[in-house]
């Protein structure tokens, strides 16, 4: 299954699962410069939408890709990650950070020649509900790009009750992360 194929299956399940709206699952995959979501997403809902370039030719993009696959760019950020193994569609992984231990579903790994995707979506437990997608790409003139597209709201009581430290924190993981897929 490609992971922008929105056909039942997978779909149907994981619609279950997250705890978000069925209607948003994989749409953080629409990085073309819109926000992720389209309409359906209201003002109750925080965007984020940052892209650095990490690098210029084959070998950086293979390099990137890799840290962010083996969960090393998440490590870099101070982010633990409770899985054995590279990233894979339909585990289950913990994100951990600052004493909170967040599960997500990882509804879509893949790597191409060109493009490296992965994106995760909140579980039951998660501090906060909506999905993060992180795209590599290599692009015509060899330039080494890594984006990060995501939509959340707070689901944890003290994350809603400190909302703008929760925002920043959130903007500053998400630099670090950006920052830790660098070759």
């Amino acid at each position: 299954m490609e992971c922008s194929d929105r056909s039942c299956g997978r779909l149907c399940r994981w619609a279950e699962e997250l705890t978000y709206p069925d209607e948003l699952i994989l749409t953080t995959l629409c990085n073309t410069g819109e926000r992720p979501g389209g309409g359906f997403l209201q003002d109750n809902w925080r965007v984020i939408d940052k892209s650095i370039i990490l690098g210029m030719g084959p070998g950086d993009y293979h390099a990137v890709s890799e840290r962010l696959m083996t969960w090393r760019a998440h490590e870099s950020a101070g982010v633990g990650v409770g899985s054995w193994r590279p990233a894979t569609t339909d585990d289950v992984v913990r994100v951990r950070f600052a004493g909170t231990d967040s599960p997500c579903l990882i509804l879509c790994a893949e790597v191409d020649e060109l493009q490296t995707r992965l994106v995760y979506g909140t579980l039951p437990g998660h501090v906060e509900c909506g999905e993060e997608a992180f795209a590599i790409t290599l692009g015509p003139d060899g330039t080494v790009r890594g984006r990060i597209t995501a939509f959340s709201r707070h689901a944890w009581l003290p994350a809603r009750l400190a909302a703008p430290l929760a925002r920043s924190v959130q903007n500053l993981i998400t630099d670090r992360y950006l920052e830790g897929m660098r070759p």
